[in-house]
C-alpha cells in the first residue's frame, strides 16, 4: 500500500509523523466541503433571520375587510400568487387570505402594489366605493379592482424592510456505497418603487467511495429598473456556473438587457427577457476547451410560474445564449422546481436542472441534468 510521510523539519521535535492513504485523502476533501458548506448554510440563515426581524418591526393597525363581514386587524404584509399575508398581534405566525374572499383594505402605512402590466403604485391603501376595489392614496389616487392588484410589498423606510428571500436544503446518505448528497438553494429579492433586484442559487454536492466527488452550482442575478411607467424594464444579468461534471471551474456572463411581463396575474407569470452579454470561462484544471474561452452572447430567457392558493407552485426558468462571435456555439440552462407548502413559510421541493452546451470541454458530456429534494423556509 503507497504511502505519503510527513517529513519533519530539522531541529523540530514537536511534530508527529503522519501517513495518510490515498484512499484517506478524499475523505479528508469531503470533510473539508461539508464543513464550508455548513458555514455557508449558517450564515445564509443568520442573514434571512435577521431580515424577517426587521421585516417584522411594522405597526399591526392594518384592517382588512373580508366579503363574509369578518373584519382583521394586523400587519399586512405581502400579497403574491393571490396570498395576502397579514400578522395579526394575537398570532405567533403569520395567516394566509384568498385574495378573491377580501373585500377591501385599510392602512396608513406604505406599500408598492403592482398591476397587470406591471405598473407600480405607491402609497397607503383604503377601499374603493365599489366593493373589491383598491385606492392608493398619493398625490393623485389610483383605484384598482381587485383582479388587477397583483402583488403588494411592504414599502419600508430601510433596504432591509424590502427584502423577501427563502432558503432550502436537503440531504440523503445511502450506507452501501456510502453515498452522500447535499442540495443547498436559496433565493433573495428586494423591490422598491422602481427598482426590483433578484438573487437565485442552486448547489448540488455528492461524493461516493471509489469515485470523485461532483459539485455543481449556478447563481443568477438580475437588476432591473422600470423604463418611463411602461410594462417594460431595464438592467443588468449576472450569471454564474460552476461544474464538476463538465469541467467548468467558472462560467461567468455579464450582460445588459430588456424584460416584459407577457401574462401577470394572482394565478400565472410569464416573463421574457433579452439582452446581450459577454461570457468568459475558465475550465477545471487540465481541462481543454474545444470553443472559446471568451465570447460576445445574445442572452434570451423565458421564466414562467403557475400556482394554487395555499398550496403548489410550478416555476420554470430557460435560458439560452448563442454566441454572437462563435457560430454554431449555443449553452442553455433549465431549471424546473416544483414548491408543496405545508406549514406557514415552511415547503417541500422538488427540483430538476439541465445544463447543455453544444462546444463542450474535451471529455466532458454535453449535457448535465440532475433532481433533487430539499425542505426550506421563506419569508417575506
Amino acid at each position: 500500500m503507497a504511502q505519503i510521510n510527513v517529513p519533519i523539519p530539522a531541529g523540530r521535535t514537536d511534530l508527529r509523523v503522519e501517513t495518510l492513504t490515498p484512499q484517506a485523502r478524499p475523505v479528508l476533501s469531503r470533510s473539508l466541503i461539508v464543513r464550508k458548506i455548513c458555514r455557508l448554510v449558517r450564515f445564509a440563515l443568520y442573514l434571512l433571520l435577521a431580515c424577517n426581524a426587521f421585516a417584522s418591526s411594522r405597526q399591526k393597525t392594518d384592517i382588512i375587510y373580508m366579503l363574509n363581514g369578518d373584519k382583521i386587524t394586523g400587519e399586512i404584509q405581502s400579497l403574491t400568487k393571490g396570498q395576502l399575508s397579514i400578522k395579526p398581534d394575537y398570532a405567533s405566525s403569520s395567516i394566509l387570505l384568498d385574495w378573491t374572499k377580501v373585500d377591501h383594505l385599510e392602512s396608513s402605512q406604505l406599500f408598492v402594489i403592482t398591476d397587470p402590466r406591471g405598473n407600480l403604485y405607491a402609497g397607503s391603501l383604503t377601499g374603493g366605493t365599489k366593493k373589491q376595489t383598491l385606492t392608493v392614496v398619493k398625490a393623485a389616487n389610483t383605484t384598482l379592482p381587485h383582479e388587477s392588484v397583483i402583488e403588494i410589498s411592504e414599502l419600508g423606510s430601510t433596504f432591509l424592510k424590502r427584502l423577501s428571500g427563502n432558503i432550502s436544503v436537503g440531504t440523503s446518505f445511502t450506507q452501501s456505497n456510502a453515498q452522500k448528497n447535499l442540495t443547498v438553494q436559496s433565493g433573495l429579492s428586494y423591490q422598491s418603487q422602481q427598482h426590483i433586484f433578484t438573487l437565485t442559487s442552486d448547489s448540488q454536492f455528492a461524493s461516493q467511495e471509489k469515485t470523485n466527488d461532483t459539485n455543481e452550482t449556478t447563481a443568477k442575478t438580475a437588476y432591473f429598473r422600470q423604463l418611463h411607467r411602461s410594462d417594460w424594464y431595464g438592467g443588468a444579468i449576472a450569471n454564474f456556473l460552476s461544474s464538476s461534471e463538465q469541467k467548468i471551474a467558472l462560467q461567468s456572463t455579464l450582460g445588459a438587457a430588456l424584460a416584459k411581463h407577457l401574462i401577470f396575474t394572482n394565478r400565472t407569470n410569464l416573463s421574457v427577457i433579452g439582452g446581450i452579454g459577454y461570457t468568459v470561462q475558465r475550465d477545471a484544471s487540465g481541462a481543454i476547451s474545444t470553443g472559446h474561452t471568451h465570447s460576445a452572447d445574445s442572452a434570451f430567457s423565458a421564466q414562467f410560474s403557475t400556482f394554487r392558493f395555499d398550496t403548489t407552485t410550478f416555476n420554470t426558468t430557460f435560458w439560452v445564449y448563442p454566441s454572437l462571435t462563435s457560430p454554431g456555439h449555443v449553452r442553455t440552462t433549465l431549471n424546473q422546481d416544483i414548491y408543496y407548502k405545508f406549514s406557514n413559510n415552511l415547503y417541500v421541493s422538488v427540483s430538476f436542472y439541465d445544463n447543455y452546451d453544444t462546444q463542450p470541454v474535451v471529455g466532458a458530456p454535453a449535457n448535465n441534468m440532475g433532481a433533487s429534494t430539499a425542505v426550506g423556509w421563506s419569508f417575506h
